[in-house]
């Protein structure tokens, strides 16, 4: 698109001057028709009363997962929370048990950089022999 002089640009710009124009009016006339219909007393119980199905029927869905999973014994989401909680607990105070050590061991002059070995057990089960191996 051209102009008289020859200038392609200017039939551009205004192409793209009526598609913002028309997109900021439309923008503008939908955001009008929402807020008068959301602002509606009748619209604020259609909301709510969705909500509320919504919740009933997803405490239901729960519920019934729930005894699904505990009729085959396996954890529910609640379980693993606590469960979790439980665990977070036992490290706090496991990490409160080493800072008391720590304490006590710089307290008396104990080195705490003391390494500690792990032993291999005994073995005390010894291995079959060849002969034993046809029963």
């Amino acid at each position: 698109m051209a102009d008289p002089n020859g200038n392609r640009e200017a039939g551009r710009t205004d192409v793209m001057e009526l598609w913002r124009n028309w997109l900021t009016e439309t923008e503008r006339q939908w955001n009008s028709f929402f807020s008068e219909v959301m602002g509606t007393d009748s619209f604020g119980r259609v909301a709510g009363n969705y909500m509320e199905g919504y919740s009933v029927v997803q405490r239901a869905l729960n519920q019934g997962m729930e005894r699904y999973l505990n009729t085959f014994n396996l954890p529910t989401h609640s379980d693993i929370v606590e469960l979790g909680e439980r665990l977070h607990n036992i490290e706090e105070r496991l990490a409160l048990l080493e800072a008391n050590i720590a304490n006590l061991a710089e307290a008396t002059g104990v080195t705490a950089g003391a390494s500690v070995t792990r032993l291999r057990p005994v073995r005390t089960r010894k291995p079959r022999s060849s002969g034993n191996s046809s029963k």
